[in-house]
């Protein structure tokens, strides 16, 4: 006869142990997986579903088909670092004074060419610092598992570990940091991948005991096979994903049997037409398929939301690989195709499937949208400076208003993209550049000039006037480092 009294000992920890594993089904079901999926470099139109003529982009055209496209999405700055900081605080890189690269242009400038120049920047923070609560700290604080998969850069530039393993994504919050260290771009797309002799970088891995069964030799599906594996180990708890590809920043390496496929593609007079971008741009797409087919297979692609965005405009310089058109410029330009970028977000059961929002959206914006969709607090004295707001009224309802009135760029630099330090403003329409060079203003209506290609601002002095007092009330309110004169500028001598 069978003893249920002997048995009770092995039913108490059997329903205990069903009533834990509900209990935490539960909690994971209230707190959705996050996947922030960052593209470094992608331009505005460099999708299918943005626009382009000649790269092809399945995945993120489907995901553009299941979720809700932002049409007018703008990344932080016009180069990486700024829009990282941003992401990470949700704080303009004005606020954070992470307002170049890490690096920056000007101390590898020749003595000879910044002596042409009558600025020089100001001495800008060089790394992300300590003081912040980054969305992944918040994140992990309310019992998300966080990793980062690629390119951090947000660490001061140094061979020495003692100086830069400090600024490691795993003094930032995260719990597993695959390839990001202190380097803004890979040695090669193919292993070993390194930048230089004796520095790892995506073949350094941390805290990521399963590094040795990941084998692709080419970069961005190696990255991808580590995000897999993440999404198959975590999917009984809620996660934040940071999938920060490095495609499709230079060097400029696509795989070859992608290459291959758009050499034999006909690009006659097409605005995109490099087969070798068109290969890194595919194959970043394919990482974005097989990451949602890794949700599918694990059950749990209904309560995870994906966001698909861009650090900054495409490279369009000395020579460009793609085109931003019709937007003007490109990467380190203080135009539209430096800070447009393409942007998609995919919520299960809040986004409407094939949707379009024209509001004016930027990289702040994710870090208060991400902690009011998992349901987290976040700090709140770091939340008191957020620059960002929360996107969930036009994520629940195209048709809403975020009720903003203007959305802020500052570039206290110069750029081989074009740029010379400048702040600018977006209203409603309007767009207006205030470069330090001789106080000069450009301003464009972007509903009839998308490509900025006529400057308005004597035609609508008084719209001109409005919109340089917003710029400097936001400075002063926000501390905006101003350029500075430069002390080595040496006058061009008058020709006779």
């Amino acid at each position: 006869m069978l003893n249920l009294k002997s048995l009770l000992p092995v039913i108490v920890l059997v329903l205990g142990a069903h009533i834990a594993l509900s209990a935490r089904a539960g909690a994971a079901a209230d707190r959705p997986n996050v996947i922030l999926f960052l593209v470094d470099d992608l331009g505005w139109t460099d999708t299918a579903s943005f626009g382009s003529d000649f790269y092809e982009t399945p995945n993120i055209d489907r995901l553009a088909a299941d979720g809700l496209r932002l049409t007018a999405a703008y990344a932080a700055s016009t180069v990486c670092s700024p829009t990282r900081a941003a992401l990470m605080t949700g704080m303009y890189p004005a606020r954070t004074r992470v307002t170049d690269w890490i690096d920056g242009m000007w101390e590898y400038l020749p003595t000879a060419a910044r002596q042409q120049l009558r600025l020089m920047p100001p001495d800008w923070t060089k790394r992300l610092e300590h003081r912040y609560t980054t969305l992944a700290k918040a994140l992990r604080d309310n019992g998300y598992r966080t990793a980062v998969v690629g390119k951090w850069h947000l660490t001061p530039t140094s061979y020495d570990p003692a100086v830069v393993e400090p600024y490691y994504p795993r003094h930032h919050g995260f719990d597993v940091n695959v390839a990001g260290n202190q380097w803004g771009e890979p040695g090669s797309y193919y292993a070993p991948f390194r930048l230089a002799a004796g520095t790892g970088l995506a073949a350094r891995v941390e805290n990521f005991p399963d590094e040795g069964d990941v084998k692709s030799p080419y970069l961005t599906d190696m990255l991808t096979d580590h995000a897999v594996s993440l999404i198959e180990r975590w999917q009984g708890e809620p996660f934040f994903l940071f999938m920060s590809h490095y495609a499709v920043h230079a060097p400029f390496e696509g795989r070859q049997d992608l290459v291959e496929k758009y050499q034999r593609k006909d690009a006659t007079g097409l605005k995109h037409h490099d087969p070798v971008y068109a290969a890194m741009v595919e194959a970043m797409d394919e990482s974005l398929g097989r990451i949602r087919e890794a949700l599918v297979r694990t059950g749990i692609a209904d309560r995870t939301i994906i966001i698909f965005t861009s650090d900054n405009g495409g490279l369009t310089y000395v020579p460009g690989p793609t085109s931003n058109a019709p937007l003007r410029g490109g990467k380190g330009s203080p135009y539209e195709g430096g800070v447009r970028v393409p942007a998609i977000v995919l919520w299960p059961g809040v986004t409407t499937a094939g949707a379009a929002v024209d509001q004016p959206v930027i990289t702040p914006d994710w870090y208060p949208t991400i902690l009011a969709m998992t349901g987290t607090k976040g700090d709140e004295v770091h939340n008191r400076d957020l620059d960002g707001v929360p996107l969930l009224p036009i994520l629940h309802d195209p048709a809403q208003s975020l009720g903003r009135q203007a959305i802020y760029w500052h570039y206290p630099h110069y750029h081989k993209g074009g740029s010379s330090p400048y702040t600018a403003v977006r209203a409603g329409p309007w767009r207006l550049i205030e470069f330090y060079e001789g106080q000069r203003l450009e301003l464009y209506d972007l509903t009839r000039d998308p490509g900025e290609q006529y400057d308005v601002s004597r035609e609508f002095p008084d719209k001109a006037a409005e919109l340089r007092g917003l710029i400097a009330a936001w400075r002063a309110a926000i501390g905006a480092q101003s350029p500075l004169p430069n002390p080595e500028y040496q006058p061009p001598l008058d020709v006779p």
